[in-house]
């Protein structure tokens, strides 16, 4: 009896993926001064351990663009190149062992940033190159006692991470060199560097800040003042006060007897005054209310007989009162 799953099981065996093969070939009997510049396009993830008792090692130009997690610079490596590659990040631990180290190579990578202690353990680094990777800082771990040479980009955030350390006036670090290379390859001195260049930027952002400043805190004035003049406003309104004409030229009046009422008789109001136009008490009376217009006109004496003046001119607007009985209204036409 046949098998019949044997055919797939061949296709199976046929497109399973080869295993993957090392990066980099280092021979059997490798040099302690090994060149491997140029020799692969690409390579996603370099496995260090194929690396033993060298003194020297170049990789440069080789597409790398990551380090194993594992990997670790053997103690008695002095000379590291990785320039040119594509590496974004290194393991935390990659200098843990580097005692020996005196010169690495890192720039034209695409490293952004580095541990804090990434260089605690390079206490004989004397060289180090960081340019041609968009680094905000350098960690301050890079400056041991050893150090001698340092090459930057040339970025104002680089540089100032630099600027102090490198300016040290102790006789113990007048000769260290620090450099910044531009995307030009120009060459500068990090102090000339920042001085040129960083220093009007940093007077630009601040001029911008105090600008922003000002103009806020002149609206919040404006905001003020506009708040406490309707505030006035608001307080200045009230009953028994005159309007604004209105287009026929007729002042407006606000009834007194709304003085007592609520809000909602506000809305209410004729736009005239109640007055009583014969001598007898005002029904309202009785009540202990007294008009506003006695108590605002206390020389009229109450038997007299009353008039109704307008602003107006003759004939040009009719005036209106309230007789005793709040059912009937005389309408006084003038020169009529």
């Amino acid at each position: 009896m046949g098998h019949p799953a044997s055919p797939l099981l061949l296709l199976l065996l046929l497109l399973r993926p080869a295993a993957s093969s090392p990066c980099l070939q280092v021979p059997t009997a490798a040099p302690a001064e090994l060149d491997l510049a140029n020799k692969s396009h690409h390579c996603v993830e370099l496995d260090w351990g194929i690396f033993h008792q060298q003194s020297r090692l170049n990789l440069s130009r080789n597409g790398i663009d990551a380090l194993s997690p594992s990997s670790r610079v053997a103690p008695e490596l002095e000379e590291l190149d990785l320039s040119h590659n594509g590496l974004r990040e290194l393991p935390a631990t990659f200098l843990a062992r580097a005692r020996g180290l005196r010169g690495l190579r890192l720039q034209h990578n695409r490293l952004r940033a580095l541990p804090d202690a990434f260089f605690a353990n390079a206490t004989a680094l004397q060289t180090l190159w960081l340019d041609g990777n968009p680094l905000a800082a350098v960690p301050s771990s890079a400056f041991q006692a050893s150090l001698r040479s340092l090459a930057v980009p040339c970025r104002c955030d680089a540089v100032g991470s630099v600027l102090t350390p490198c300016a040290c006036p102790q006789p113990s670090c007048r000769e260290l060199q620090c450099l910044c290379y531009s995307d030009h390859q120009l060459t500068l001195n990090v102090t000339d560097f920042h001085a040129q260049q960083c220093r009007s930027s940093v007077g630009l952002v601040a001029g911008v800040a105090g600008a922003a400043v000002g103009v806020a805190v002149l609206l919040a004035v404006v905001a003020v003042l506009g708040y406490r003049r309707r505030k006035v406003a608001t307080a200045g309104a009230g009953w028994g006060k005159r309007e604004p004409s209105v287009a026929h030229g007729q002042p407006r009046y606000i009834s007194r007897a709304s003085e007592t009422g609520t809000a909602e008789a506000a809305t209410t109001a004729p736009d005239y005054e109640n007055v009583f136009v014969s001598p007898c008490a005002a029904p309202a009376a009785a009540q202990g209310w007294t008009p506003g217009w006695q108590e605002e006109s206390p020389q009229v004496p109450t038997d007299g007989d009353y008039f109704l003046e307008s602003d107006a001119a003759p004939g040009e607007q009719p005036i209106y009162a309230n007789t005793q009985n709040p059912n009937d209204d005389i309408y006084i036409v003038p020169n009529q």
